[in-house]
């Protein structure tokens, strides 16, 4: 049952996801391209950079490292364009970067995992991935849908303002419910889980933070564009790893510690979003662009 309502339930969120969205959100290609491409570079060279520097340094376990190639693989969520408008960030640099990376992460991601997982030496016994399949799938549950979703807004503008909230609240609900019954039936694990990993995916998390705000400064990026770095970079969609440990590499375990990363990550986000609160820089600041 959860192959099937986990697929589905992500499906919904990218599906309202794609009703947010309109083609002029993708025109900062064109005309801003660096913060998009600065973006881009940190998602897919510095995040497994990050994983793999903690997995020597800290000498972790094959699953638990399988758990970082994962989650650095997987792309930003929307929950970073939630800590970007309330950081005061570009909104429209997060909501593009986040649906570039969206539907690029098809052709990326199963790749990105499988090279890394061999060469952590695992992925012909422990963790394989079919490589068609997952792309396909993929393909299914984070493109699919946000096309559909941007037709929807186009045709039925105003019906998707009225009713989008509720949308959201629907497919958020439903992805819950589908996480309590991971949950459920992984109880007994759950304490081993929580040790080693725990601190892994917080350090991950922080540092990827930490490392895209620092990234977007040194190539001379916007405050906004700044802020708006950090969270793409440093908060990823939990939800994408969930889904293809689960149905894909068929791991229980792997989910469960991608779940445990999307509850973990919040911690220095947040803490983050206080500091450039305290920093009060007004939501109108003149700051020199990329």
């Amino acid at each position: 049952m959860l192959t099937f309502l986990l697929p589905l339930s992500l499906a919904l969120m990218t599906l309202v996801m794609g009703m947010t969205l309109e083609l002029s959100h993708f025109s900062r290609l064109r005309k801003q391209p660096r913060p998009l491409l600065m973006g881009l570079l940190m998602q897919w060279l510095l995040l497994p950079l990050l994983a793999w520097g903690l997995i020597i340094f800290l000498a972790l376990p094959p699953s638990i490292a399988a758990a970082l190639i994962l989650i650095s693989a997987a792309p930003g969520g929307a929950t970073s364009n939630m800590f970007s408008f309330l950081a005061n960030g570009d909104s429209a640099l997060s909501v593009s970067l986040t649906a570039l990376v969206g539907l690029l992460a098809p052709f990326w991601m199963p790749f990105a995992v499988m090279l890394q997982l061999s060469w952590l030496g695992v992925a012909a016994d422990t963790f394989a991935l079919p490589l068609a399949q997952t792309i396909a799938q993929l393909v299914l549950i984070c493109i699919v849908p946000v096309v559909i979703g941007m037709l929807i807004r186009r045709h039925f503008h105003d019906w998707v303002i009225r009713y989008q909230p509720r949308f959201k609240q629907l497919s958020g609900l439903l992805f819950m419910l589908v996480l309590a019954s991971l949950v459920t039936h992984n109880l007994p694990k759950l304490p081993s889980l929580f040790s080693h990993a725990a601190v892994a995916m917080l350090l991950l998390a922080t540092l990827a933070l930490a490392c895209g705000y620092l990234g977007a400064k040194l190539v001379s990026c916007s405050a906004s564009s700044c802020r708006s770095l950090a969270f793409e970079v440093g908060i990823q969609n939990g939800a994408v790893a969930i889904l293809v440990a689960y149905t894909q590499l068929g791991s229980d375990e792997l989910a469960m510690m991608a779940l445990l990363y999307g509850i973990v990550m919040n911690l220095p986000a947040l803490a983050l979003l206080a500091y450039f609160k305290a920093k009060k820089v007004p939501d109108t600041q003149a700051a020199r662009e990329c």
